[in-house]
């Protein structure tokens, strides 16, 4: 992507489709904060939660940016063990709405693409997708290897390791399943009722009889 604007890319991404990966089968939920220190270094943050524990799991590190910035390519290096390096190129962003990523890493001959449909908003309009889509087209990259992401029900805060690192505040947006949230209301009312009919009956008990 040429003339590729760093800053104004900067802040959360919601991972909307993916390429297909084997170790990514139960990753959901998954959010990308991309934000600047004070010393102006660059840090990223990514948040998935496993579908199947439910636990979250945080997965940071720092990116290197090259000298020609305009181009469109970060080097993300994780803080993982072992430590693990990718290069990320984005292909074209409108940076509102959609952001298109993609990587190629290698070992030998063995060459494996990854790429990845970010949107700004967790759930996107199917406008947002098929302009997305369109980059994908215009690059050949096949879109039968595309899976979509989970991002229904999730409950994320994302940039909270940003924020204990004391980089540059970006949105936290915390959402609830509504389902959930009313089942819970259900569920206390009950409660309520039960402990309510509990007290009259102690108070009938502890009533002496008049004779």
């Amino acid at each position: 992507m040429s003339n590729f604007d760093l800053e104004q890319f900067l802040g959360k991404w919601y991972e909307s489709e993916r390429y297909f990966q084997f170790s990514e089968v139960a990753a959901r939920c998954v959010v990308t904060d991309y934000a600047v220190a004070p010393n102006g270094k660059i840090y990223v943050s990514n948040e998935v939660t496993n579908r199947f524990t439910g636990v979250k799991r945080t997965i940071s590190g720092n990116v290197d940016v090259p000298t020609h910035v305009s181009e469109g390519k970060m080097v993300v290096k994780y803080d993982t063990t072992p430590s693990t390096t990718s290069t990320l190129t984005i292909l074209d962003t409108d940076y509102d709405n959609f952001a298109v990523i993609w990587s190629c890493s290698g070992l030998g001959p063995i060459n494996t693409q990854s790429a990845w449909l970010m949107t700004r908003e967790r759930i996107p309009d199917a406008t947002t997708l098929q302009k997305a889509y369109g980059v994908l087209d215009q690059f050949k990259i096949n879109r039968t290897f595309f899976v979509k992401t989970d991002q229904e029900g999730c409950a994320i805060a994302a940039s909270d390791l940003n924020a204990a690192l004391g980089i540059a505040s970006t949105s936290t947006h915390v959402e609830q399943n509504a389902g959930v949230s009313k089942r819970t209301e259900n569920m206390e009312n009950s409660l309520k009722s039960v402990l309510n009919d509990e007290e009259i009956n102690m108070e009938e008990n502890t009533t002496p009889n008049e004779n």
